[in-house]
This record gives structure tokens, sequence and C-alpha cells, in this order.
């Protein structure tokens, strides 16, 4: 899974720094690559909610995932961000979703140990 993160990230700069400097304003590139990072910031911490030891963490770890998606769709929608692919020219917001599939995809499962709670003592 490493290939998919590199290959998302390398894609994410390239994009990004590319529209930095063709673009007649800067917010579209930094947008890009804020929405690509927090996107694939939401897929990770949702990969790691749903294997999380207990509800509590899996609710922190959902909430942590909408937030994160909401702020790199924010990020792209705000500013219009749009890239080409394969001379198709695609919205921002189908970045953050290549994002969260790259979270799922690059997050490894954790083994959490089990904690003792209060009513164990």
């Amino acid at each position: 899974m490493l290939l998919v993160l590199v290959a998302y990230f390398i894609a994410t700069a390239v994009i990004g720094i590319a529209q930095l400097f063709q673009m007649e304003t800067i917010w579209p590139g930094l947008s890009f690559l804020l929405g690509g990072t927090l996107a694939f910031w939401g897929g990770s911490s949702l990969k790691l909610a749903v294997f999380a030891p207990t509800s509590r963490l899996r609710w922190v770890g959902m909430l942590m995932s909408a937030f994160f998606v909401l702020g790199g769709l924010l990020a792209t929608l705000a500013t219009g961000t749009h890239f080409d692919a394969y001379g198709h020219d695609m919205p921002g917001y189908a970045w953050v979703i290549a994002g969260i599939i790259a979270g799922i995809m690059g997050t490894k499962r954790r083994i959490y140990l089990s904690v003792p709670d209060a009513s164990e003592k």
C-alpha cells in the first residue's frame, strides 16, 4: 500500500504546484493541496475508527474523519478548484474522493491493546 500513498502524494503535489504557477491567483493550487491532504487524513481516520476497540474511540474517529473530509470539500468548493484528468475537466471534490480512498487503502489496520475498564479494577 506504500505505492498508493506515494502515487497519491506525488500526484497531489504535482497538480497542486502546477496550479499554483498556472492560475492567476494562488488559491486554487493551495486549496487543492490542502483538500487532498485533509481528504487523506479523513480516509485514514475513518479506517482507524472502524477498527477502534471502544465505541467512544469509534465516534471520535468518525467525527475526526467527517471534520477532515468536510474541510477538504469546503477548501476545494470555495475556490472552484478543478484539474485536468486525461483531457477531462474534473472538479476538486473528485480529488477529495480519491484522497478518501487513498487514505483507506494506504492505512494499515492497527492492533489495539485492550484497555481495562474502571469496573474491572
